[in-house]
């Protein structure tokens, strides 16, 4: 799972910690990328997902599509879902 996942992030942001947290109590880990440290993190965020706002969870799809996810209770949600599979 963790190749279809990427999560955009930025370390001082509490809605990032909150799914880092969550990550962290799964003993799971994502390829991640600090959109403060990375300006080209920042920009693929800015041109594949539509904003800058983090966190955002770029999502590889099987039909070879790419969703782009914000809000941190929606991409705990998801990856709860997802680990649960």
């Amino acid at each position: 799972m963790t190749s279809r996942y990427v999560l955009f992030h930025d370390p001082w942001c509490p809605f990032c910690r909150r799914v880092t947290n969550f990550l962290e109590s799964q003993q799971y880990s994502l390829p991640m990328r600090d959109v403060a440290q990375d300006r080209d993190a920042l920009k693929e965020l800015v041109k594949g997902g539509g904003r800058g706002t983090v966190p955002c969870l770029k999502i590889f799809r099987d039909d070879e599509t790419v969703q782009w996810l914000y809000e941190s209770m929606d991409i705990i949600e998801f990856l709860r879902t997802e680990l649960a599979s």
